[in-house]
């Protein structure tokens, strides 16, 4: 009796749920494929990067793709190295997309939500970018509001205000970022406290009541020119981008290319004394800028060393090939996390690793950090060399997918170098880096006086001449 309903309500061929009715018998049979037919994409992957420059010296550059969204935004080459009083690039960052003279910060907040659009701003050492994720159809309101944001800000003092909040906020926050706090003291070792390439990224807190929106209007209006600026876009069509740049970007004024200000690495040790349970040390030396010949085999060696902390250990993926984590994380159960930084400028950068332990630990890390910075003037292998390669060539590539990323890497290449070097000759020079290119990379940095921050138990760490003759 039971088999009989069952066939019934299940005809043969069809599943039933029970409770549910039957599909009629005229039902459309969702199991059988649509016969869709669709043009096909007038291209395949991403477009190659056009570059136009207009007479104002605004610099327009775009990939377009096959995509339904945008990341359009303006590369400025300016920052912090660039400022008169420490902190202005910081505060300008959280000062993006509030009044202008075309939009009040609501009626930015309002297109925003209208489009579906996500804008950010990030100020750095040597440049500034303001950008817009948002639809195609989005994309000539994003540049008009870029455009006012950069160009026309009203810098309105009640706003500067609030937004000083957000940036105290900030300061608080990198506080408890000890990773963080060392890049900063890394550079105010390098170069001195002083000097354009040593202030802080991060506005110093004894600095938030002179950061006035007169400063402000200052940093703008010698700082913000037609001449020193990329408008970038990832996913547009070129010759579209160009007619926009002219109507909202047209009237800049070109004002004269940046000059950059000296910054000589001179090393240096800078430390600052904290109640941390760890004790947080970076060693760094001189290496190679953006426009260095050695910068590929550098990023190598920045690939090779990797490194990583103790509580990822297991994971694929996690840099568990890398030296920093073969000789150092797995041989010492007291070390929290070893990883290396680099920072790269026009003229010049540094090379470092970081290490976290408790104090009691700090002088053994030291000397096991000292010993694997020295190795890598002396010899690498084919196989991690191999590795190394094949790990940098498939992180730029797998990167390169991400419509943000690619927006970054035309934006920086061309402000730095007016041109961008496509990935498949990015990859073909970095398959071309030997051993011995590393190992002479190694060995120029090595040769440079050292640079020494810690942050927590200073005592902790060897005096600056005891570190300094390792190398000697």
């Amino acid at each position: 009796m039971r088999s009989a309903v069952v066939r019934r309500l299940a005809p043969r061929g069809s599943r039933s749920i029970w409770g549910v009715a039957a599909p009629a018998a005229d039902a459309i049979d969702l199991t059988t494929p649509l016969d869709v037919t669709s043009p096909l994409p007038l291209f395949s992957g991403t477009t190659a990067t056009k570059v136009t420059k207009l007479a104002n010296g605004l610099t327009v550059a775009s990939s377009d793709a096959t995509l339904p969204a945008t990341t359009v935004g303006v590369y400025i080459d300016t920052g912090s190295r660039y400022e008169v009083v420490s902190g202005t690039a910081h505060v300008l960052q959280h000062m993006a997309f509030k009044s202008s003279e075309a939009y009040s910060h609501l009626g930015v907040v309002r297109a925003g939500e209208r489009m579906g659009a996500v804008a950010s701003a990030l100020a750095g050492r040597e440049n500034m970018v303001y950008q817009i994720d948002t639809l195609k159809s989005g994309v000539p309101e994003a540049v008009a509001i870029l455009a006012d944001t950069i160009a026309a800000p009203k810098l309105l003092p009640w706003e500067v205000e609030a937004e000083l909040g957000s940036v105290k906020l900030d300061i608080e926050e990198a506080a408890k970022n000890p990773q963080q706090l060392l890049q900063d003291f890394s550079h105010m070792a390098a170069f001195g406290s002083k000097a354009p390439l040593g202030k802080p990224l991060t506005c110093p807190k004894r600095n938030l009541s002179a950061i006035t929106p007169a400063v402000l209007e200052s940093f703008v209006g010698e700082q913000y020119c037609a001449s020193r600026m990329v408008l970038a876009a990832a996913g547009y069509d070129h010759d579209e981008l160009v007619g926009l740049a002219e109507a909202s970007f047209g009237k800049l004024p070109s004002g004269e290319a940046q000059s950059p200000s000296a910054s000589t690495y001179t090393g240096g040790e800078y430390r600052e004394a904290a109640d941390e349970e760890l004790c947080h040390f970076a060693l760094s030396f001189k290496s190679a800028g953006w426009k260095d010949p050695a910068l590929v085999p550098l990023c190598v060696l920045n690939t090779l060393m990797g490194g990583g902390a103790s509580f990822s250990a297991g994971g694929p993926g996690k840099g568990m090939y890398t030296r920093l984590y073969l000789n150092i994380l797995n041989q010492n159960p007291y070390v929290h996390a070893t990883s290396v930084f680099t920072a790269f400028y026009n003229d010049v950068g540094i090379f470092g690793v970081y290490g976290a332990t408790p104090a009691d630990c700090m002088e053994s890390l030291v000397g096991t950090v000292c010993n694997e910075m020295k190795k890598m003037g002396q010899s690498i292998s084919d196989v991690e060399l191999s590795r190394a390669k094949n790990q940098l060539k498939s992180s730029l590539l797998m990167n390169l997918e991400s419509r943000p990323v690619l927006f970054e890497d035309i934006g920086r290449q061309v402000l730095t170098y007016g041109a961008r070097t496509p990935p498949e000759e990015l990859v073909a020079q970095i398959e071309a880096v030997t051993a011995e290119d590393v190992i002479n990379v190694a060995k120029d940095m090595l040769k440079t006086p050292p640079s020494v921050a810690v942050y927590g138990d200073v005592s902790a760490v060897p005096r600056y001449d005891q570190i300094a003759k390792v190398f000697a």
